[in-house]
C-alpha cells in the first residue's frame, strides 16, 4: 500500500476507529462489539445506553462500506461463522499505521473519549 492509498483509507473517521478498537484489543474482536463502539464514539453516547439501533446502523455501515474497503487493502480479515473482526499482520496494516501517526489528529481522540452516562 502506497502512502496515497493509506490516507484515502485514514480519510474515514469510522475506519480510524474500527482500526483504533482492533489495536486497543489485541487486534480481534466481535463485529457487534466493534459497531457498539464505533456507534458509541460517533454518537458520543455511552456504550451501555446507545439504541440498539443506532449500533444496527453502524453494523451496516461497517460491513457493507467499510470492512470491504479494509478488505480489498489487506487491512483486516473477517470470519463470518465467528463473526469477528481481525488486524492482518502484513506490511500493508505497518504502512496504514505509519500514515496514521502522520496524521495530526491520530488516534482520533475527539471520539475517543467515553462520554458520561447522563442522569
Amino acid at each position: 500500500m502506497n502512502q496515497t492509498d493509506a490516507f484515502r483509507v485514514l480519510a474515514s473517521a469510522d475506519r480510524q476507529l474500527i482500526l483504533h478498537e482492533l489495536l486497543d484489543s489485541d487486534g480481534s474482536m466481535s463485529v457487534s462489539i466493534l459497531a457498539e463502539r464505533v456507534a458509541s464514539r460517533r454518537h458520543r453516547i455511552p456504550t451501555g445506553t446507545i439504541s440498539d439501533d443506532k449500533v444496527d446502523r453502524a453494523q451496516v455501515r461497517l460491513v457493507h462500506q467499510h470492512f470491504p474497503r479494509l478488505i480489498s487493502h489487506d487491512i483486516i480479515a473477517v470470519d463470518w461463522t465467528e463473526e469477528r473482526v481481525s488486524l492482518v499482520d502484513t506490511e500493508d496494516v505497518d504502512c496504514l499505521l505509519t500514515a496514521a501517526a502522520e496524521l495530526e489528529r491520530w488516534p482520533p481522540d475527539g471520539l475517543l473519549e467515553q462520554p458520561e452516562p447522563s442522569s
